[in-house]
């Protein structure tokens, strides 16, 4: 059953946020990160996640599985300009590689793409 931490489910509950939507977007590092639209969206072609809140949870049916165990977990960091941002991490048995700050992530592992002729051109230079 998907999880939403205790800060993420305070801060909604005390905007008085109506209805969320949990979704995927493609991002550099690993792929993948996740975010949480508030209230101002349509819930057409959404599901809704039964998770006896205050609040509507809703996800695209496509992603049904990839929520099946995850836990998202709201943190505050610093940004390169030292500006407060907000980053959703997603927890789940389903990630198979993460970025090193850890909000994003892969649903495959990723192996490096090797330049073989570079690789020869390097030993043989140096």
């Amino acid at each position: 059953m998907l999880k939403l931490s205790k800060n993420i489910i305070e801060d909604l509950k005390s905007r008085w946020v109506q209805k969320v939507k949990l979704y995927f977007y493609n991002s550099w590092c690993s792929g993948t990160k996740l975010d949480i639209h508030e209230d101002d969206f349509e819930t057409f072609w959404l599901i809704q996640v039964d998770l006896k809140l205050d609040f509507k949870v809703f996800i695209e049916e496509k992603d049904e599985d990839k929520f099946k165990n995850a836990i998202i977990t709201k943190v505050e960091v610093a940004d390169h300009t030292w500006n407060k941002k907000t980053r959703y991490l997603y927890n789940s048995e389903v990630v198979k590689d993460r970025c090193g700050c850890g909000s994003s992530f892969s649903f495959e592992k990723k192996t490096p793409k090797l330049n073989l002729e570079k690789l020869k051109w390097l030993k043989n230079n140096f």
